[in-house]
């Protein structure tokens, strides 16, 4: 792809692979000991951030200090709601966010060796989009991992945006808030899509940055479509307010 580097992008996958199947091993080997959550926390944020400076990503984090206290301490779980436009936004938020969210990830990945045994190994939530009943399951599932304190990643676009333009909300995502009873925080991703867009293996590094919005509670909604539509729009004014650092 034109105007994009070729020979650090290389290198960084090269090696990145590599050490990518090492710390799935040293997971593995932890997992007996801090358990296989605890394990993946231990080690996979470590290795992202190592990563994504190799690649020259510059990851920032904006308004979480505005956030209730509940939500920054782990006290209260929440789904948290953002757009979709590259590749890396689930390592990048993993590596980012406090509180340890989880992702509901395509049951597919769970066979793609490593990735998929590190994230089967740190509890994320697999749903079979093929299969509507057994997605239902799933989003059951999530329900009561929410309930027992677990927050949950979510890009109800339900795929990466090509132009960064944001994608119609899907409706899942509002159920699963209205079944579990915790609120939504939306986020804005700036800056993924000129990092890696669809199409292309080279990363090209730049500014990263995630900028929280304030948090919805789906009582104040009378339906699922009322909450998707305030957190479709919350996202839209954060992708419009956000500005990506320029500095070096």
């Amino acid at each position: 792809m034109a105007g994009r580097p070729l020979l650090r992008p290389l290198l960084v996958w090269a090696g990145g692979s590599l050490a990518l199947a090492l710390a799935v091993v040293l997971c593995f080997l932890l997992a007996p000991f801090l358990g296989g959550a605890a394990a993946f926390w231990a080690v996979a944020p470590r290795y992202i951030r190592a990563t994504a400076r190799a690649f020259g990503i510059r990851r920032e984090l904006e308004g979480w200090d505005r956030l209730p206290a509940a939500i920054r301490e782990g006290g209260q779980p929440v789904i948290f709601v953002g757009n979709h436009t590259s590749l890396l936004d689930p390592p990048l938020l993993i590596s980012t966010l406090p509180g340890r969210p989880v992702f509901i990830a395509k049951r597919e990945l769970a066979g793609v060796p490593f990735l998929g045994w590190v994230i089967w190994l740190a509890e994320f939530i697999f749903i079979d989009r093929t299969d509507p009943q057994a997605a239902r399951r799933s989003l059951e599932v999530a329900a009561e991992r929410i309930r027992a304190g677990q927050s949950i990643m979510t890009f109800p676009e339900g795929t990466r945006s090509q132009d960064g333009r944001l994608l119609p909300f899907k409706k899942g995502t509002f159920h699963l808030a209205l079944a579990a009873g915790v609120p939504i925080v939306p986020l804005a991703i700036h800056g993924g899509l000129a990092i890696l867009p669809r199409g292309t293996w080279r990363v090209r590094g730049g500014g990263y940055r995630i900028t929280m919005g304030q948090a919805l509670r789906p009582e104040d909604f009378a339906s699922p479509e009322a909450l998707l539509q305030a957190t479709e729009a919350a996202v839209r004014e954060l992708l419009e307010q956000v500005t990506v650092s320029s500095r070096p």
